[in-house]
């Protein structure tokens, strides 16, 4: 059996592979910390990350503003090292990053340090989440699932029937799907390195995407396209096997290469479950336009080609259900994570989908298909209708599944460390967020809206060193609000100093903290709260310190 076979080469090949990764990189640790008063300028900055990244693009910001090009940028594992020029002017430093995590996914923040003194922050630049772009992402993966779904299903199709012919429809299909390999790569290099789409002629940008791990992903699907068409245009029944087998195969290994399911961990778990489930997948949705062919055609092949079907379609539809609810297990955190998050909500809008799916497929199953196969017109006909219904439901599905390229999954949300744990740990003073709002020295600032409420609370440092600020959201019902980022800004035009941004960074007590945070008390500071729910859902926060 075709399918049985490739189960265990996959699986061991998979295991021999597997390697520790979490999906979104995330910043752990800094050499200098961040916030540091250093005395003298460091000639190399250390960025140690929760995972295996690749350098992509640093700036370093003198207190000016004037930016300054870092000399070199060294990935080694978890670790980036970034050669800085030396100044020995006086004020706070930003170092903007931007890394490629081992899922694939481009990760940006700043870390800033200063020399002799703190400084008023220049602004750092903000990557640009353009909506074209993000459009242009989705729809090339969604059309180049659609592809591969096709050509390596109706390979796997011919392989288990090859009664059916050659299946020359997937001919034209092939090509569109090599095409949008290359579109995608493309569209890498411009997210990765947030760059306009002019950047598309420039060689920097294929260089930045062939760095990826995603690049490697590309390959391995063009492998599968590949062997796709060898097993559809070879006469020979053992050469048509193993070509299916091996365009199955590499599809799987392709989707486990990168994205959120295959760097969950244990990976000796996520990676197998997450290929098997393509396959799987692939050998069954890629069945249907074969299938539709076929009905359409009253073949004298159809009889024997449908009772094959049904018969290996069940531990199939077995091996989907079984692989996607370990994958749902390792990526959610909690139950209630597939109504509270971004990912969880496609993840349910999909499983949705799916019962529909499988409902529709029962339906085939037991009130048409034997009618079917005895030669009844009129079940032949209802089948061919059910499966076109189901063909629609797979489109929509895969465009439902493309969505997930924009949102970590909740664990990579939870499973964060916080930079400087030490420094953080002194806002709170081992008290909770009420007590600290009793000390004297606190400031607490209230910002809401009809969503969200905030609470800002800023611990002034002692002497010259910096303060510390924790960050608590609620909604309207007085729970907890999941967020993905937690940006603040702090402006005060009225005494000339310019805005001063901080990412805050989430624990594990649902508060977001913003370390080694520098504002001096001259009073008529406005503060500005951008809270990131999810890629498409942004809430602004706007009010005076202290109200």
């Amino acid at each position: 059996m075709v399918l049985r076979g490739l189960t265990w080469l996959l699986c061991g090949w998979l295991l021999a592979c597997a390697q520790l990764a979490y999906g979104h990189a995330a910043l752990i640790g800094s050499d200098p910390i961040e916030g540091a008063i250093l005395d003298a300028a460091p000639t190399q900055v250390t960025l140690n990350f929760n995972e295996p990244v690749g350098a992509v693009e640093f700036k370093l910001i003198a207190p000016d503003g004037h930016a300054i090009q870092p000399e070199s940028a060294q990935s080694i594992n978890q670790r980036i090292l970034v050669t800085v020029p030396q100044s020995t002017t006086h004020g706070t430093y930003l170092l903007s990053w931007r890394v490629v995590s081992a899922d694939g996914h481009p990760v940006g923040g700043v870390l800033s340090y200063s020399l002799g003194a703190v400084s008023p922050v220049p602004e750092a630049r903000i990557p640009s989440e353009s909506t074209a772009r993000m459009a242009a992402i989705w729809a090339g993966r969604w059309l180049l699932y659609l592809c591969l779904m096709a050509s390596v299903g109706a390979a796997l199709f011919r392989a288990i029937t090859p009664s059916t012919g050659r299946q020359d429809w997937v001919r034209r299909v092939i090509p569109a799907g090599l095409a949008l390999l290359f579109i995608n790569l493309a569209l890498q290099g411009l997210d990765v390195l947030d760059a306009p789409w002019r950047a598309l002629v420039q060689a920097d940008t294929w260089r930045a995407a062939l760095a990826t791990t995603y690049a490697g992903t590309l390959g391995f699907e063009a492998l599968a396209l590949a062997a796709a068409w060898r097993a559809l245009d070879s006469p020979r029944p053992w050469a048509i096997r193993a070509a299916a087998a091996a365009g199955a195969l590499l599809l799987g290994v392709a989707v486990a290469n990168s994205g959120h399911v295959g760097t969950a961990t244990p990976q000796w778990l996520s990676r197998p479950a997450v290929a098997l489930h393509i396959i799987a997948a692939a050998a069954w949705l890629g069945a249907l336009i074969p299938l539709i062919r076929l009905l359409s055609s009253s073949a004298a092949t159809l009889p024997r080609a449908l009772s094959r079907f049904s018969r290996w379609i069940m531990p199939v539809v077995g091996l989907i259900v079984v692989s996607g609810i370990t994958m749902a297990c390792l990526q959610l955190s909690t139950p209630s994570d597939l109504w509270l998050t971004p990912y969880g909500r496609i993840l349910a809008v999909k499983l949705v989908l799916l019962c529909v799916l499988f409902l529709m497929a029962a339906v085939n199953r037991y009130r048409y298909t034997q009618a079917a196969v005895s030669g009844q017109t009129s079940a032949q006909r209802g089948l061919r209708s059910m499966i076109f219904g189901e063909l629609a439901l797979v489109v929509c599905i895969l465009a439902v599944v493309s969505l997930w390229r924009f949102t970590p999954p909740p664990r990579s949300l939870h499973a964060h460390p916080t930079v400087g744990a030490h420094a953080s740990a002194s806002v709170s003073g081992g008290h909770d967020m009420a007590s600290m709002a009793a000390l004297s020295s606190m400031v607490v600032t209230h910002l809401s809206n009809q969503r969200v409420r905030a609470t800002l609370i800023y611990q002034p440092g002692e002497d010259l060193a910096p303060g510390q600020m924790a960050i608590t959201l609620s909604g309207p019902d007085d729970q907890p609000v999941q967020a993905q980022a937690v940006t603040v800004t702090f402006s005060n035009p009225d005494q000339g100093i310019e805005p001063l941004r901080r990412e805050a960074l989430h624990d594990d007590e649902d508060i977001w903290r913003v370390a080694a945070l520098p504002l001096p008390n001259t009073g008529g500071w406005q503060a500005r709260l951008i809270i990131l729910i999810d890629d498409f859902d942004q809430i602004t926060l706007d009010g005076p310190v202290g109200q």
